[in-house]
């Protein structure tokens, strides 16, 4: 049931190189890249969305189209958005709790995640959190910081 599915983001196989090689010459956006399991296992919408506002990179833009910085910076911001949401217990949106009732509390850090009309946490930047739906799913990205 797993052997089609990537590595796992925060384990060893999941490196910048392997990054850069799954998602060169993709013309698929990058949001819609790092949610297919094949590519990355386990990266959810909440957690791709955060990871790409940390690095500066519009969920629209063609994955394969992400220059080498950007891809470095989300590699990075991938590893560090999972590890900061472990540390807080996941995020609790509507019914979610771990197996000893406690909810999370990485939904009180989202720079971006349901903050539509917000203004944008980046450093220096006076943008607008903005929302669209592509593919049933909501992204929330700054149009001024991310691109």
């Amino acid at each position: 049931y797993f052997k089609g599915m990537g590595p796992e983001p925060l384990g060893n196989e999941f490196h910048l190189p392997y990054l850069k090689r799954a998602l060169s010459g993709k013309k698929t956006s990058i949001k819609a890249a790092l949610l297919d399991q094949r590519l990355v296992a386990g990266l959810g919408n909440i957690y791709v969305v955060e990871a790409l506002h940390r690095a500066g990179i519009a969920p629209t833009r063609a994955a394969g189209r992400v220059c080498e910085a950007r891809l470095e910076r989300l590699y990075h911001a991938i590893r560090a958005v999972l590890e900061e949401a472990i540390e807080a217990g996941g995020s609790t949106l509507s019914d979610y709790a771990a197996v000893d009732g406690a909810q999370g509390g990485f939904q009180h850090r989202f720079r971006v995640y349901g903050r539509e009309g917000a203004g944008c946490v980046a450093a220096g930047c006076s943008g607008v959190i903005a929302r669209k739906t592509h593919g049933g799913r909501s992204s929330f990205w700054c149009p001024r910081c991310q691109r």
